[in-house]
């Protein structure tokens, strides 16, 4: 995939959010060496939290650029070049998997205890007195031997998917005939994106849902799926922001993107909305033993808080924010919003995801967020490297030139 016959960018905020992307990596994952030392248990702990939230960029980069590949959209030609940069991101995030492998394994450092309940041989032995019956039944699914293979699978088709839809980006730049070039990613998105689908579902069932191995959620593995489209759309836009003053961007980009960009985050706002108070709504009616106590472990210990937070932050708010047109036309406004937006998504999937660890909200601590912190800032600085190795823009697209239909301001 080399680039050296194509133009790259050499502009300071790409550095900038390099070393800013390099400097949370040292900080978060230092803070997390630290915290290995204190309690191996909260560090593991830790880092499937970080990793689970942190996962979501470069899928969620995957995902609108197959989409984008897909319907053609012109809000997708403005920001291809960063959702490639985030998609190949995925062989660095598969190294990255490896410790909640381990995890899964206990080892080769033995925790206190399994943090995934099903990888316990206790468990599942039939006479053990600790044996789960509901567990047991599970096995054939979730098994630390089946779990590491199917990482292995997830991560090679979406490593696969990003490689050469960036390759075939490149060359449609380098003058290759650019409506079979068009053509030959958008069928490739037609197959990924299906592939896409479920195996991020079973991606989000595997890391997170598992968790609490006697729930299950059908909506678990949307609700992922929409966390990570809001997580990059609010990206996008700040990643707008710092970029805005660029030769190309101020050329080509229209007030348009910035508006349909806002519309997205307005559409996956309510979309997460929905999906959040659907999930709640069925599994409470439903009133099963075994599914209704993870919501209330949410609802004890200070975890409620949080639920509150949710529905005032993170719907409320974005919602009435970004009502009407005008808001959504000021790419300084939409970045406000958006940084208020992927705040709350780390609330969220803290809201997921740490009740399984801490049973009240005062036990959560700062080792806590240096998983975040650390992977977070790994993929924002392969992002800035991968951005630098190309054109801001596919200007050998063959709908390039509708970014200027209508006007460009």
């Amino acid at each position: 995939m080399a680039t050296s016959t194509l133009p790259r960018t050499r502009i300071p905020q790409l550095n900038r959010l390099q070393m800013l992307g390099i400097g949370a990596a040292v900080i978060g994952l230092a803070l997390l060496a630290v915290g290995f030392t204190l309690s191996p248990l909260q560090f593991a702990e830790s880092y499937i939290y970080g990793f689970y939230f942190a996962m979501a960029f470069p899928l969620g980069c995957l995902g609108f650029l197959m989409l984008q590949h897909l319907t053609g959209g012109v809000w997708g030609i403005s920001v291809r070049r960063m959702l490639e940069a985030g998609a190949l991101a995925m062989p660095v995030f598969f190294i990255l998997s490896l410790p909640v492998i381990m995890v899964a394994y206990n080892g080769p450092i033995r925790l206190e205890h399994f943090i995934y309940h099903w990888a316990d041989p206790a468990l599942i032995t039939p006479g053990s007195p600790e044996f789960d019956p509901l567990i047991a039944h599970k096995v054939p699914w979730m098994s630390p031997i089946w779990f590491a293979s199917r990482m292995v699978i997830y991560f090679a088709i979406w490593s696969t998917l990003a490689i050469l839809l960036r390759t075939w980006s490149l060359q449609q730049d380098r003058g290759t005939d650019a409506v079979a070039s068009a053509t030959r990613m958008r069928m490739l998105s037609g197959i990924g994106i299906a592939l896409f689908v479920i195996s991020v579902t079973f991606f989000a069932l595997d890391v997170g849902l598992s968790l609490d191995a006697h729930w299950y959620s059908t909506m678990y593995g949307a609700h992922y799926m929409v966390n990570a489209g809001l997580s990059v759309l609010a990206f996008l836009l700040l990643a707008l922001n710092q970029l805005r003053t660029a030769p190309l961007i101020e050329e080509h980009v229209p007030t348009k993107t910035f508006h349909d960009l806002g519309k997205l985050l307005f559409a996956f706002t309510v979309l997460w909305t929905y999906m959040s108070f659907s999930q709640f709504v069925i599994t409470w009616s439903g009133d099963v033993a075994e599914f209704t106590p993870w919501y209330v472990k949410r609802q004890e210990g200070g975890w409620l808080t949080l639920s509150l937070m949710l529905m005032a932050f993170a719907f409320a708010g974005p919602f009435f924010a970004l009502l009407g047109r005008k808001p959504k036309r000021s790419l300084r406004y939409l970045g406000v919003i958006a940084t208020w937006i992927l705040l709350f998504r780390l609330v969220d999937i803290s809201w997921i995801i740490l009740p399984e660890f801490h049973a009240t909200i005062s036990e959560v601590s700062w080792v806590n967020l240096a998983a975040p912190l650390g992977i977070t800032g790994i993929w924002l600085a392969v992002w800035a490297w991968n951005m630098q190795q190309a054109q801001l823009l596919p200007l050998h697209d063959p709908n390039f030139d509708s970014l200027h239909a209508g006007g460009h301001h």
